[in-house]
């Protein structure tokens, strides 16, 4: 019989040691609570009062999923330029806003960390311009406000947690039902199956896979914006989130520490970065991504990548944001894993990208 090999990333399982009856991480919390990132966007999309003529601007390195809800609402955007190291072109987003009828500007906290204080700055500037700032924070698991400067703060549990959940700081507040769902019942159904597989070896793999890439299309298709669901908004004031926080913070520096005098690896954000923030990953450029990733792969270490948009047709204008599509990767670094899973990581990237492949 084969030995058994941990996997190392992928969907998350249900662990009843990240609850503690003890807390309640929403009883101060004023927000529109919401079923995902998705419905998160389409509702600031809805309350802004977007008018003919005017324009959001969008970052030109963003999941191309992002911009569903803004085809869908026929909201008119235009990108402004992300450089190499996933700072903000400033010279760009100034040249816009001279130049178009700019209602919003929509940033990401990318993985989970904040702008450097230049940038802050600037954004704040826009807000005495009466320009609205939408700050999605999907990237960065939170309960409190943080240190976020959005007028619109959004982000998505199912990010970090295998619950459902968006919550969204803003000083509009609004109620919205929940509705049962082909994907609520898919993505639930998976998530219990790899728990079981996990946990316990009942089942495989094909089963969950499935069960996850229908919920995905399903997730999609939902035309409306739906409420959290009771049952997952119980469970979610319950995380322990100092322990997520702080177990995410010891693997991070761990990676850091062990690739940052690696000359063939690129790490986008110093571990001192880390602060109040609770990061969803480690990213870093290398040559060869898809090989290595491939490779990795077989040995069981599962690394996203945050994001492809080489297929998109608006992509080609903008250069640096494809240099970072065609190498970025992310290394997990989550709850779940502890130094020995790191060292294992370790040694497979450090020996892959050290072969050249």
């Amino acid at each position: 019989m084969e030995r058994y090999i941990k996997p190392i990333g992928g969907e998350q399982w249900l662990d009843i040691n990240l609850f503690d009856k003890k807390l309640d991480n929403f009883r101060d919390i004023e927000a529109v609570f919401l079923s995902g990132g998705q419905s998160a966007i389409q509702f600031i999309l809805e309350n802004i009062n977007i008018e003919n003529g005017e324009f959001i601007l969008v970052p030109s390195y963003l999941c191309p999923s992002i911009l569903y809800n803004f085809h869908r609402l026929k909201v008119d955007y235009i990108f402004y330029s992300v450089n190499k190291d996933l700072s903000i072109d400033l010279c760009d987003v100034k040249e816009k806003i001279n130049k178009y009828k700019i209602k919003a500007v929509f940033f990401i906290d990318y993985f989970g960390f904040y702008y450097d204080q230049a940038t802050l700055q600037y954004f704040k500037g826009l807000k005495e311009q009466n320009i609205v700032l939408i700050e999605d924070a999907v990237q960065m698991l939170w309960f409190s406000f943080k240190s976020f400067i959005g007028d619109y703060v959004f982000n998505s549990y199912r990010k970090f947690l295998p619950i459902d959940g968006s919550i969204v700081l803003c000083n509009k507040i609004k109620q919205y039902n929940f509705e049962k769902d082909s994907y609520y019942e898919n993505v639930n159904l998976a998530r219990a199956k790899k728990t079981l597989f996990q946990q316990f070896d009942i089942g495989n793999e094909e089963e969950f896979l499935s069960l996850y890439g229908n919920a995905e299309e399903e997730y999609y298709r939902r035309e409306k914006i739906i409420g959290i669901d009771d049952e997952s908004k119980k469970v979610l004031t319950r995380v322990d989130y100092e322990f997520i926080q702080n177990k995410r913070k010891e693997n991070y520096s761990y990676l850091y520490d062990n690739l940052v005098r690696n000359n063939k690896i690129q790490i986008i954000y110093n571990k001192n970065l880390i602060k109040d923030n609770t990061v969803l990953g480690l990213p870093i450029l290398i040559e060869n991504r898809n090989e290595v990733r491939k490779k990795l792969r077989q040995a069981n270490i599962y690394c996203p990548v945050h994001w492809n948009i080489l297929n998109e047709e608006w992509s080609s204008k903008y250069v640096d944001s494809r240099y970072i599509s065609e190498r970025i990767i992310t290394l997990p670094i989550d709850q779940r894993y502890d130094l020995y899973d790191m060292n294992r990581l370790l040694d497979e990237i450090n020996r892959l990208v050290s072969n050249d492949i």
